[in-house]
């Protein structure tokens, strides 16, 4: 490319940086060139995992338009015999579901912006109304057979600006002994202008279309998340185990208890038929 070409671009390159790693290039992605641009990278570690918090803020020279980037979220849910099966006995025994803060089924697009995004944001202040326009993207397979989807809705902010608050969902999938294992990840956005919505949502799909990472990085990032594996594996291992001993003993404590009120029944029974026959 040309400087010429370069400069008569709509768009420039913008490096993401990881403070972490002396402000090394994560990845880049093209942003609208006269756009002011502001970044925070940040990790939640979630055991020995640590995930990636990364929020962008792209925001029109005129201050009318602005898209958002909020931080990524990710889950992970299991199904199929053994972990329906324990869901059950647990639920039997009145003990949560749950194993972790961020289990969670994997859900569309657009369920998941009017469950869990427009929620997120009425609790900071940030209220949409007129709500609808609900749309879903055709699904896609990536790389491995990850599922991805993508699906939106528009609304009204309360400055009067118009809003579509959509979601990126990848999706991977295993199957070990006969379970369904799922570790997906959603990065929800917010296009905002005072102008032409469909005018500014596409500089939000130019900006998550044209995402590239920097391989160094990646591999930092690979190296750093296998020397954590083993450690969060035996983690997992040892919840689970802690779990099942759990559900077990509370499987025989309410036995016990449950053989107990058998034999006092017994001896009651016993004692009426006695006093019947005398």
């Amino acid at each position: 490319m040309t400087e010429q070409t370069a400069s008569a671009s709509p768009y420039r390159l913008l490096g993401i940086l990881d403070p972490d790693r002396d402000r090394m290039v994560a990845f880049a992605l093209k942003v609208p060139r006269e756009w002011q641009a502001e970044q925070s990278f940040k990790r939640q570690w979630d055991g020995a995992i640590a995930q990636n918090k990364i929020y962008l803020s792209l925001r029109a020279p005129d201050g009318r338009s602005q898209i958002e980037y909020l931080p990524a979220a990710q889950y992970i849910y299991s199904e199929g015999p053994q972990s329906d099966g324990l869901r059950a006995r647990q639920r039997s025994l009145g003990l949560p579901t749950r194993t972790a803060n961020n289990e969670l089924s994997p859900m569309q697009p657009v369920p998941y912006v009017k469950q869990r995004v427009l929620p997120y944001l009425a609790q900071n202040g940030i209220s949409l109304s007129n709500v609808g326009n609900e749309r879903n993207a055709p699904q896609q397979r990536g790389e491995n057979r990850q599922l991805k989807m993508r699906g939106s809705v528009d609304g009204m902010l309360p400055n009067g600006h118009k809003a579509r608050i959509e979601c990126r969902i990848n999706v991977n999938s295993q199957q070990i002994n006969g379970d369904t294992y799922y570790s997906w990840s959603v990065v929800p956005s917010i296009t905002q202008t005072a102008g032409d919505l469909e005018v500014t949502h596409a500089h939000t799909v130019v900006a998550q279309e044209s995402i590239v990472r920097n391989p160094a990085w990646q591999q930092l990032e690979e190296d750093a998340q296998n020397r954590n594996s083993e450690a969060s594996r035996r983690q997992h291992e040892a919840t689970m185990d802690q779990i099942h001993a759990n559900t077990a003993a509370m499987t025989r404590a309410h036995e016990g208890r449950m053989n107990d009120i058998r034999k006092f029944g017994e001896a009651n029974t016993a004692r009426f038929n006695n006093r019947m026959a005398e």
